[in-house]
């Protein structure tokens, strides 16, 4: 089996490019894997700063406020359910702005905390590290009183430990090095437990006096039964039957509509002996969900979710023109007489309740002198960021186009060489395959580039590997068809070369550009379209090397195929 010089100068062009790609590949593929975990802050800037609190006394005007969190529920689909429409005929009744992006866990800590998922670093539902912000179970301690909740969806509790007598928030490391390479003896599902399991004599505390998580058929009605017949003055309920729903069958299918309804029965039967007389329920979801199902961008079927406030202290018939996911805090500390969180950037929505003049004008002041100093705080660090990134910016471009240079460099010199053939009519072909089909798959079964496209709890890379399997397969098929005419092997495999260079630099410099401009960590996040964009280009250069292993692969296998049967021939 004897080669020609240029035959052997065409095989080690076409074996560099192949480990130049894989090189590629590993660097894409790690920062892929890891850029929803880039995109999370475990000490954003508010958490640096003290909470402002309000020390004047307010009155109190409900005994007890039961915060029911139903995930997912969109706010057109939340109407013509009997146990919520006799909440709004009881109080007040409105659409709240969920925020981006609209994952749960980060609008669960919104929720709770007053500060949305840009400010909060609880950016994906991939995050595990405790908030350290001021939360509303944080000034219900401080008050003397007691929160509780319950929930068959996520161990919400975990998200806010705080160190046993701690007077703020304070850093926690859950999870060393050693833990995460640990082998257990029982199943875990992330680092909270496995250092739950390694230590739980920990000198940490949860945010609840009654915490129950009850995954199981009929497991929220007994756990809320239970948590309405004690005396926690802040009930938190999370029930997830509708989200399940939503990423099974989508919003607008008939099973989303079923679970709504189990859902409204639910919450109904575990509520059914609150008193709203002196008590209130306050009704709200984290997000709603597309037709197709999903979250996380900005939909208005995503974004737009019910807000109902029931009982002692709410305003009938009452409703907000500008109510968000971060007033909803503030709104609960207010029935309660306590101080909103210090680290909220919501205010309290008075439109909704029925307070004194003097305490609705107080809860105000409260509002506007808290949240110059948390907006003038996220203001300053995002300031920061881009000023950082900006001065570091030209570097980046700089490397980028310093790479690419080089590169064509190389590829003109092998040209020239005949190692590499720039066959016009075979790269119209087979180069534009891959990329019509991945950017057209992300397009429609994407949703239009949003990060709605992603499952839940998922990863918005896996999600893009999918379509990229689907391009590389295509332009597979199509390279081969291009080159199905070409006999000699030193020429094949020298067009099968442009093909792999040409695809490479096509996805490898997009995805420099992208990390020139938006390099992690993500202080100030990316536009939704930005944050599939992003993942998207660094599975581009994944798939592209992959891609050029596979062409060229096959090409050196159908040339050692032929010889093969050349030799038997003679």
């Amino acid at each position: 089996m004897r080669q020609t010089a240029s035959t052997r100068q065409v095989v080690a062009a076409a074996l560099a490019m192949v480990i130049l790609g894989a090189a590629g590949a590993i660097q894409a593929g790690l920062a892929g894997g890891s850029f929803m975990y880039d995109l999370e802050q475990i000490q954003p800037a508010l958490a640096r700063e003290e909470p402002v609190i309000d020390a004047l006394p307010a009155a109190r005007v409900s005994r007890r406020v039961y915060v029911v969190i139903v995930d997912g529920l969109r706010v057109d689909k939340s109407h013509d359910l009997p146990f919520l429409d006799q909440l709004r005929g009881r109080g007040a009744s409105t659409q709240a702005v969920s925020h981006y992006p609209t994952w749960s866990r980060p609008n669960y800590v919104t929720i709770l905390t007053g500060v949305p998922p840009t400010a909060s670093g609880v950016r994906t539902n991939h995050h595990t590290p405790p908030v350290q912000l001021d939360s509303l179970m944080d000034r219900v301690r401080a008050a003397g009183m007691r929160a509780a909740m319950g929930t068959d969806y996520d161990v919400l509790p975990r998200l806010f430990l705080r160190r046993r007598g701690a007077t703020r928030p304070e850093p926690i490391e859950l999870v060393t090095e050693d833990d995460k390479h640990a082998e257990l003896d029982v199943e875990v599902d992330d680092p909270l437990s496995i250092a739950g399991v390694r230590a739980p004599d920990a000198d940490l505390i949860s945010p609840f006096a009654d915490a129950r998580y009850a995954p199981w058929p009929g497991g929220f009605v007994e756990a809320g039964e239970a948590l309405a017949a004690g005396d926690a003055e802040l009930v938190v309920l999370l029930i997830g039957a509708v989200d399940a729903a939503g990423h099974e069958h989508g919003g607008a299918s008939d099973e989303y509509r079923a679970a709504t309804q189990v859902a409204d029965r639910a919450v109904g039967r575990a509520l059914r002996r609150v008193d709203l007389t002196k008590e209130t329920i306050v009704v709200i979801a984290d997000h709603g969900h597309t037709d197709r199902g999903g979250h996380g961008g900005m939909e208005p079927e995503v974004v737009n979710v019910p807000l109902i406030i029931a009982g002692a202290g709410a305003r009938i018939g009452a409703a907000s023109p500008d109510a968000r996911l971060i007033d909803v805090a503030p709104t609960v500390s207010a029935l309660l007489g306590i101080p909103a969180p210090g680290h909220a950037l919501g205010r309290t929505l008075t439109e909704l309740l029925v307070l004194e003049p003097a305490s609705q004008a107080r809860r105000e002041e409260a509002d506007r002198l808290r949240g110059n100093v948390t907006r003038a705080v996220v203001a300053l660090a995002e300031a920061r960021a881009d000023t950082d990134m900006l001065e570091h910016r030209a570097a980046r471009i700089g490397i980028v186009v310093g790479a690419g240079f080089v590169a064509t460099m190389l590829a003109v010199l092998l040209i020239r060489r005949g190692s590499i053939r720039m066959d016009v009519r075979v790269l119209l072909v087979s180069v534009p395959a891959f990329f019509i089909v991945y950017v057209g798959a992300i397009a429609v079964l994407g949703q239009r580039f949003s990060p709605s496209l992603m499952p839940a709890r998922g990863h918005i890379a896996s999600v893009l590997v999918k379509y990229g399997i689907a391009a590389i397969s295509m332009q597979i098929l199509a390279s081969q068809w291009t080159l199905r005419a070409r006999h000699n092997f030193g020429e094949r495999l020298a067009a099968a070369n442009g093909i792999a260079w040409t695809g490479l630099m096509l996805t490898m410099v997009p995805a420099g550009l992208v990390w020139a401009y938006f390099p992690p960590p993500y202080v100030t996040l990316p536009s939704p379209v930005w944050l599939v964009v992003i993942p998207a280009a660094l599975v581009a250069v994944a798939c592209a090397a992959i891609n050029m292993a596979v062409t060229l692969g096959i090409e050196i296998v159908v040339f050692i195929a032929r010889a093969w049967q050349r030799d038997r021939a003679e």
